[in-house]
């Protein structure tokens, strides 16, 4: 199950303080993952920001991005999981 928490304000804290042009949109949590959500308006046009709450990465995704991720096969997105420890794992 995942939980979903939403922040009334929208307006997130940034190490420069709150970004008014960045506004959290959901917490996502389940048992594996922890994420933040956000709409980033910093730069030429939207991103998605989107934050891991267990390391602190973060990355941007921009429309182009998001819309190849629709795209994806199964077992593109099996080799996204493969991260840290199971990298070695992919299929040769």
């Amino acid at each position: 199950m995942v939980t979903v928490d939403r922040n009334p304000e929208g307006v997130m804290d940034t190490a420069e303080g709150p970004s008014p042009d960045i506004h959290e949109l959901a917490l996502l949590c389940n048992e594996f993952a922890s994420v933040r959500i956000a709409l980033d308006q910093r730069g030429n046009g939207p991103r998605l920001l989107v934050q891991d709450l267990e390391s602190g990465a973060e990355i941007l995704l921009s429309p182009l991005e998001l819309a190849s991720f629709c795209l994806a096969t199964g077992d593109d997105r099996l080799d996204w999981l493969r991260v840290g420890h199971y990298r070695d794992e992919r299929a040769r």
